[in-house]
């Protein structure tokens, strides 16, 4: 299996669109009237408004990578984005420096929900701080609020499934490791639910996805009211990756198996998921395959039980590894790539809104993370560069004749 290790350590920065790739660099299709952009990133999540597209992101890794052996750093920052405006810098505020938070919208109160994640300060060794403060960042104040400190709540954890209940006002939490070291690792099974301030643990039934997966893609089913989970694996990346589907009831806590995975996408983790409420489907798109990074879209029907593709995306040739004597360097022919769309990531953002997808930063085989927009129109099955990468994307995707795939 392609390596390429997601692991988070730490940095606490705020900073707008300054950097090596803070600012400007917009796409053909940029038209914004707000040219700034986070700095390149991975292990975030976000919230999305699906009636408006309105979305913010926050926190995340954006350290160095080199010979595919992360050197990260975490950021605190909070950025919010809007269609046809572009990306704006929240004031301070909020989360201490994270990476690998569970997030999801609380549409009642149009704000988004941040629980727990990981944090360890830049070039440091040893346990990570893990984190299970739940907090929320509403959209028009662009404010933060702590709603818990986690005292009477699940253990802090990173790496966590979230969803947001409208009916009961509940925000619900799902797995998630809960050791703070880099060399173990205790997922944990539990369900917990945040409600009228308090949290409480919910008692479970039915088929639940195997005790020891982690990061999985998720998203919130808002018209079946469930907790869908995909994907992941065991933690150790060398076992393949996982490729069915759960969904999980928040009022019965219910679990179920959508799909064993023998159809749709090959096995992997840290996929970027989200639910389209107008097309009734479950979207995700690439993640960290068994042969490396993949950016294929694809969409799942829970009426016909059914996958569908939606972009092929790059396809893998069977190439080894190894370009310019550097056996982790990848060669110009390990993939055949599709330039209609973005480059191959996992850890990114997605999210649905107004009948297509949204698509921020992630970390790529080029061993560095990204910072482009993009949308993909599920009508035409097309994609739409917003605002152009700094970094992260293989040479040909950067116009440069490299000996190998991306230097």
């Amino acid at each position: 299996m392609h390596q390429v290790l997601s692991v988070s350590l730490a940095f606490a920065v705020l900073c707008g669109a300054c950097g090596d790739d803070g600012g400007g660099n917009g796409g053909p299709d940029a038209g914004l009237q707000n040219q700034l952009k986070p700095t390149k990133r991975s292990d975030i999540h976000g919230a999305i408004d699906p009636d408006t597209g309105v979305f913010a992101v926050f926190g995340g890794d954006d350290g160095p990578i080199v010979n595919q052996i992360p050197q990260a750093a975490y950021r605190n920052d909070t950025w919010i984005f809007e269609p046809g405006l572009g990306w704006a810098l929240t004031n301070p505020g909020g989360p201490s420096a994270r990476g690998r938070h569970a997030v999801a919208f609380d549409s009642n109160a149009q704000r988004m929900l941040v629980f727990g994640g990981r944090f360890r300060p830049t070039g440091m060794t040893g346990n990570y701080t893990l984190y299970n403060d739940l907090w929320a960042f509403d959209f028009s104040a662009r404010t933060w609020e702590r709603l818990s400190d986690g005292t009477d709540g699940p253990a802090p954890r990173y790496f966590a499934a979230a969803a947001y209940d409208a009916a009961s006002d509940s925000f619900y939490v799902y797995g998630g490791d809960t050791n703070p070291s880099a060399l173990t690792i205790d997922v944990s099974t539990e369900v917990w639910k945040f409600s009228g301030g308090t949290w409480q643990e919910v008692s479970v039934s039915g088929q639940a996805p195997a005790p020891n997966r982690l990061f999985v893609g998720y998203t919130h089913d808002s018209k079946r009211n469930k907790l869908i989970v995909y994907g992941g694996q065991v933690g150790d990346f060398v076992t393949a990756g996982n490729r069915d589907l759960y969904s999980l009831d928040l009022a019965s806590g219910a679990w179920s198996k959508l799909s064993d995975g023998t159809s749709g996408p090959s096995g992997r983790f840290s996929a970027q998921m989200t639910y389209d409420k107008e097309g009734d489907q479950y979207i995700i798109m690439g993640g960290h395959a068994d042969l490396g990074v993949a950016n294929d879209v694809w969409a799942f029907d829970p009426n016909a039980s059914a996958f569908s593709n939606l972009w092929a995306g790059d396809t893998f040739t069977g190439a080894a590894l190894g370009c310019l004597g550097n056996a982790q360097e990848i060669p110009k022919d390990y993939v055949t790539e599709d330039l209609s769309g973005p480059e191959r990531r996992s850890g990114g953002f997605l999210g649905y809104a107004q009948g297509g997808l949204w698509l921020f930063g992630g970390e790529s085989d080029c061993s560095d993370h990204l910072d482009d927009t993009w949308r993909f129109d599920l009508a035409s099955s097309s994609w739409d560069e917003v605002l152009a990468a700094g970094s992260g994307e293989s040479c040909l995707r950067q116009n440069n004749d490299c000996q190998c795939l991306c230097i």
